[in-house]
């Protein structure tokens, strides 16, 4: 499917502001419902789900870490 990229942002809040006034379309992760001001787009392509990695700070605590990823883990099942 044809697509030209409307905007750029560096963070997600900038995604989400383009999508809110209708400049373009953002991909999201599937994770609970879609943000406030958003729907799901019908018709699209389905699209082949990617690998997902995470990295912690160096010297973070490794409880702290797990915790962290787990609950990451919980989210995305």
């Amino acid at each position: 499917m044809p697509a030209t990229v409307v905007g750029d942002a560096g963070y997600l809040a900038g995604v989400l502001d383009i999508a809110r006034t209708r400049q373009g379309a953002a991909l999201l992760a599937a994770v609970g419902p879609a943000p406030d001001g958003l729907t799901p787009c019908e018709g699209l392509p389905e699209v082949t789900p990617i690998p997902m990695s995470a990295l912690a700070r160096p010297g973070t605590d490794p409880a702290t870490v797990e915790a962290a990823f787990a609950a990451v883990r919980k989210l995305l099942v």
